[in-house]
């Protein structure tokens, strides 16, 4: 029992409540100053919103990718970028292609199920680390003992490899119908040629093929950009991700390279998200379709998955060919 002229639990409760708040109003005041002095400087680094002058700093993801879901969870839950997340992947059909698949954090959002329009899953990237930290977080979403009712004959690959050299074509030998990439622009020193390549390898004979990207860059509004130029040397020091880049002229300029359209294009956070929907242009699908493209000479060794039956696990590729496919046993 409290004694007679100590606060009870609800009171001592109530005096607590105003001065946390304070406090957090206090440390949120404080932030935006800083937010607004820095906006209000003369940028240290000139021109570092420019390609050329952004260092190549995809080696760091060797360096995060255990810490990389801890790293970015809070805030992309906080932002709704995981929701995003879910609605590229469950408009993925056909053949899908994940590049720049980091730790996986879209694994569990494809639709796999028996009805699914998913009938391949391949996943790769640039980051052997981060390709392992995929294939535990597959592990963990769909543990081997386990016995879900699967689609049947589906099949998910992984692999070490680069967007920017060629990929290898999907199970059945042909090009992919989906191509997904989240985050992935801000982390390649050629985002240009990256998208191009991806491109070359969409099933450009399908008009309903689609390249699906979840990117960040570059605000609408001026003094953002001011912020973000003033951090983008640090940040990709430390996280490998240049989030100052002018994310829609780099897709609008590869997309008629690469004889793409833009679907749709969404920008969230202020300008800072982006999500695209592009297709293969009029003129590309009938070029396509008239060489017969979607059946073209793999570039690559291409890899043979086994059979999956229904209600075991997807089939995962494992072979020692091509740049170390790398399948879960």
């Amino acid at each position: 029992m409290l004694p007679s002229n100590s606060p009870s639990a609800p009171q001592a409760g109530r005096k607590f409540a105003p001065l946390f708040l304070s406090a957090l109003a206090a440390a949120m005041g404080l932030y935006i100053a800083q937010l607004v002095v820095i906006a209000n400087q003369p940028c240290k680094h000139p021109g570092i919103d420019q390609l050329a002058n952004q260092q190549d700093v995809a080696a760091r993801y060797d360096e995060t990718a255990d810490s990389f879901d801890s790293d970015v969870g809070l805030s992309e839950a906080l932002m709704g970028v995981n929701s995003i997340r879910r609605d590229i992947s469950r408009q993925c059909r056909g053949h899908v292609l994940e590049v720049s698949c980091g730790t996986g954090r879209n694994l569990g959002y494809y639709d796999l199920s028996p009805s699914s329009a998913i009938d391949s899953l391949t996943s790769i990237d640039l980051s052997a680390p981060m390709v392992d930290a995929c294939k535990r977080k597959w592990r963990s979403l769909y543990p081997p003992s386990a016995t879900p009712n699967w689609k049947p004959n589906l099949s998910v690959r992984f692999a070490t490899c680069s967007a920017l050299s060629p990929m290898p074509l999907s199970p059945s030998g042909t090009k992919y119908t989906t191509i997904v990439q989240t985050m992935g622009i801000c982390s390649t020193p050629t985002p240009h040629e990256l998208l191009v390549n991806m491109a070359q390898h969409l099933d450009t004979s399908d008009p309903d093929a689609r390249i699906l990207l979840l990117e960040h860059g570059r605000s609408y509004y001026g003094w953002l950009n001011r912020i973000l130029d003033a951090s983008a040397q640090k940040h990709a020091e430390i996280h490998g991700c240049w989030f100052n880049r002018d994310v829609g002229a780099i897709v609008a300029e590869a997309a008629e390279v690469g004889g793409l359209e833009v679907v749709t294009e969404y920008r969230a956070h202020l300008g800072t998200t982006s999500v695209f929907e592009l297709k293969p242009s009029k003129k590309a699908v009938e070029a396509a379709a008239a060489a017969g493209s979607a059946k073209a000479e793999p570039k690559a060794q291409e890899i043979e998955a086994p059979t999956q039956k229904q209600g075991q696990a997807p089939a995962t590729a494992d072979s020692s060919g091509w740049r170390g496919w790398l399948g879960l046993k």
